[in-house]
């Protein structure tokens, strides 16, 4: 498609093994059962057009959308991704 791109895209991962496989095409030779995405994964790392910066899975932002937290976390996820929350209103 020919796309060029000012900076790499960040892809946050919060396994220290995953962002190590990635960086190091040895392993992948050993790995076995590598699914397409891991592939394509390397690829764009190998090509500069991705980081894998490492990140907490604690501040995991995606998470969010898939589980369910205490209010302190949820509003702390919420502050995050710059969402605002109102309060519903009584009917």
């Amino acid at each position: 498609m020919r796309v060029s791109f000012s900076h790499l895209t960040p892809m946050y991962c919060d396994n220290k093994s995953s962002i190590q496989i990635a960086h190091n095409s040895v392993f992948n030779e050993r790995t076995k059962h590598i699914e397409i995405d891991c592939h394509l994964t390397l690829h764009h790392l190998k090509h500069d057009t991705i980081t894998l910066p490492f990140v907490p899975s604690s501040l995991q932002i995606a998470d969010f959308f898939t589980k369910s937290y205490s209010i302190s976390r949820f509003y702390f996820l919420v502050d995050k991704l710059s969402m605002l929350v109102v309060a519903a209103s009584s009917v």
